[in-house]
């Protein structure tokens, strides 16, 4: 065979194996194209999946929990009485007979007077003998009632003991020592029940003796102070009981409370208290034009809590919301008719009104959403179909899924509101709503009923 065929034969096998690779590399592309769009397509698939059926990692909740809310304006109050001075012109030592804030009827006995101080110390001696020995003689006539049982004492002992550690620790020094006594009183009652003390009968004989000798050395008193009218009593003169009138309630004004100042007549005249008439008393607190509006559309009834006098709510009356000109705020006037050793005895302190109380579950407003709840309902012929609305919820995690639940909003904050727990079923589309304890969603990418979630 010659050289030029042999060359050209080589040339021809060279041209299929180059066209067989050439082929080859373009198969090879074509698999890679392939499993490239094949891989993205995955991809897709899987961030599809996961995004709208396998939840997000970065689900925030919160669990939902009850909560009160109370709506209040927070101000001072001038305290509002019809007050009358009590005077004596007896001169003497005086012993009270009541206490601030005791209950006084009409020709009382407000005080004694005795002709020195000795008698007057005397007589009070005497008044706690009588007490002490009152008490041990009932605790004597225990020991033959079958009716008493060690529970009874125990629980007695127990309400005595947590009433004086409250009073210790509220500094109520009013009702300390009537505590104290009491306290002790249980503690000797246990001690009788249990048979620790047999009874006080020498202890009772000493008390007597001891009181017998007081009466021998000591005088009778020498005058009385009574009550020319009923109310309530208060050894604290302000020089402000004349002030106001209870008549012209509604003519008080802010100017009037602001510049108000004691009467400088009183001091030095001869007065030992005052009784404050009647059972009602006033507060006329300042208020804003936006407080003065918010107190008009409210209940009449509202609380109001006197911090400096007492931790209880006091129940009080709107009786007047004064406002004469945009300059100036608004008066408030409340009407009380709590009373109490400290209230009797308070003139112009700080006041909280309380306007509503809200009561609900509290939920996050990041966690609010509208979305679409179904129910079904039934038409004339009893066929049956589903129906949709659109309202405002949140969404539960329920298992490993999201459900939307309706919510009726009773109270808003800047940052929260408070939901209804049982709202009435016609603000309810389809009767469901948030539940106590729910596991609300606070924060969450595309968040919709039915989302399955890890």
């Amino acid at each position: 065979m010659s050289k030029s065929n042999t060359d050209s034969k080589k040339r021809r096998v060279n041209k299929r194996s180059a066209q067989q690779r050439a082929a080859a590399r373009k198969l090879t592309s074509r698999i890679i194209v392939g499993i490239l769009v094949a891989f993205a397509l995955l991809s897709i698939i899987f961030i599809f999946v996961t995004t709208n059926f396998m939840g997000s990692d970065n689900l925030v909740t919160e669990v939902a929990e009850k909560t009160i809310v109370n709506e209040s304006i927070n101000t001072t109050g001038f305290v509002i009485r019809d007050e009358e001075y009590i005077s004596n012109d007896t001169k003497g030592v005086l012993v009270y007979q009541v206490s601030n804030g005791d209950k006084i009827a009409v020709k009382g006995t407000i005080a004694t007077i005795y002709k020195n101080e000795t008698d007057a110390v005397n007589y009070q001696k005497i008044c706690r003998l009588d007490e002490e020995i009152s008490e041990l003689t009932e605790l004597n006539n225990i020991m033959g009632s079958s009716n008493v049982g060690l529970d009874s004492v125990n629980n007695r002992l127990d309400q005595k003991l947590t009433t004086f550690i409250q009073n210790v620790n509220m500094r109520d020094f009013n009702n300390i020592t009537n505590a104290e006594n009491e306290l002790i009183s249980a503690i000797y009652r246990k001690q009788i029940i249990t048979g620790d003390q047999e009874n006080f009968d020498e202890k009772i004989a000493e008390l007597e003796d001891e009181k017998a000798q007081l009466e021998n050395s000591s005088g009778d008193s020498i005058g009385e102070i009574i009550a020319k009218h009923s109310g309530y009593f208060s050894s604290n003169i302000d020089g402000y009981e004349n002030t106001f009138s209870i008549d012209d309630l509604s003519q008080i004004k802010y100017s009037d409370i602001k510049d108000v100042e004691p009467d400088d007549k009183i001091k030095g005249k001869d007065f030992v208290g005052k009784v404050l008439k009647g059972v009602n008393w006033y507060l006329a607190c300042p208020v804003s034009d936006e407080q003065a509006v918010a107190i008009n559309h409210n209940n009449s009834a509202v609380n109001v809590r006197i911090p400096y006098a007492t931790n209880e709510s006091i129940p009080a009356r709107v009786v007047s919301v004064n406002q004469f000109s945009n300059e100036e705020k608004a008066v408030v006037v409340l009407e009380c008719n709590y009373m109490s050793p400290a209230i009797s005895q308070i003139r112009n302190e700080g006041v909280e009104i309380l306007l509503n109380t809200y009561e609900g579950l509290k939920v996050s407003k990041k966690a609010l959403h509208d979305d679409y709840v179904t129910k079904t309902v039934y038409d004339e012929n009893g066929n049956k179909k589903s129906v949709e609305s659109k309202v405002q919820g949140v969404y539960v995690k329920y298992g490993n899924q999201l459900l939307f639940k309706q919510v009726f909003i009773v109270y808003s904050a800047e940052d929260y509101v408070i939901c209804s727990e049982n709202p009435s079923s016609d603000v309810l589309f389809n009767g469901s709503t948030l539940a106590l304890y729910d596991e609300v969603v606070v924060e969450g990418d595309d968040l919709f009923d039915g989302k399955l979630i890890d």
